[in-house]
């Protein structure tokens, strides 16, 4: 379609810079559009975002920092390289510049960001021990939390290994199969997250994962993440056959923490 907001739409999904669409405003503003880039820097598939609030499910920290970047917005249309700190789906806080530009799309008057990311920051000291850290995003159904918990602490880690292998090899591969926009992003997202652990296989023509250097705690969370990113996705897929094999990766060992998230296909 030739309208404004179409174009602009296109513009964004062209980018090579992180790039965010949403609706103006401080505490109501919601995701218009955003492109891999952003949804590779803060750790999201777009399911998750699209038409949410920047603030309860995206990256936005809502502080006076951001209150003062949306008054220059208000004030003068715009802002250039202003540092920032937002929010991951991990939980961790990345520092990064933004410019952004204040557009009307089809009669909507809408924020358009970019993003530099500058690095992650440290993880804050806390009083308490992990009271603080952000709740996974998936559970282990209970015969398997039982089982881990009779386990030795070499065997439990052994076994978080190959479960967290499994899943993430799974979820680089699911889109060969299952080729839809969503899942393909998921994929492209998952890929540049695991960056860390993917090495070359002899000869340079195929990766492997290795997560030997993680120890059981480590390897969990990041297993039971990535399963809750997999149980989003199956929640809003359109299509049932990908969503009943992206459940076959994670239903064998772990449950959405969401009753919402059921059986697929039915």
């Amino acid at each position: 379609m030739f309208d404004t907001k179409s174009l602009c739409l296109n513009l964004i999904e062209r980018s090579d810079v992180a790039t965010a669409l949403s609706t103006s405003g401080q505490v109501d503003a919601r995701y218009l559009a955003a492109n891999g880039t952003y949804l590779s820097l803060i750790e999201r598939i777009w399911d998750e975002l699209d038409g949410q609030s920047l603030i309860g499910k995206g990256s936005a920290i809502d502080d006076g920092a951001r209150e003062r970047r949306l008054g220059l917005l208000d004030r003068h249309g715009f802002y250039d390289c202003e540092q920032a700190v937002i929010g991951t789906a991990s939980g961790r806080r990345v520092a990064v510049e933004i410019s952004a530009q204040r557009i009307w799309c089809s009669g909507l008057a809408c924020d358009l960001e970019f993003f530099r990311p500058l690095g992650p920051l440290a993880d804050p000291v806390e009083a308490s021990d992990h009271d603080a850290r952000p709740l996974p995003r998936a559970c282990f159904r209970p015969e398997l939390q039982a089982n881990l918990q009779m386990l030795s602490g070499f065997d439990r880690t052994i076994l978080m290994r190959r479960m967290l292998t499994a899943v993430a090899e799974g979820g680089l591969l699911v889109a060969k199969v299952a080729p839809n926009p969503s899942i393909i992003r998921f994929s492209e997202v998952l890929r540049n997250r695991l960056a860390p652990y993917l090495s070359a296989e002899r000869g340079g023509a195929e990766t492997k994962l290795d997560f030997s250097a993680l120890d059981a705690a480590t390897a969990e969370r990041h297993l039971l993440d990535m399963a809750g990113d997999i149980w989003s996705l199956i929640h809003f897929a359109k299509d049932s056959d990908a969503a009943r094999l992206l459940e076959r990766l994670v239903a064998p060992y772990t449950r959405p923490p969401s009753l919402l998230v059921g059986k697929t296909g039915s």
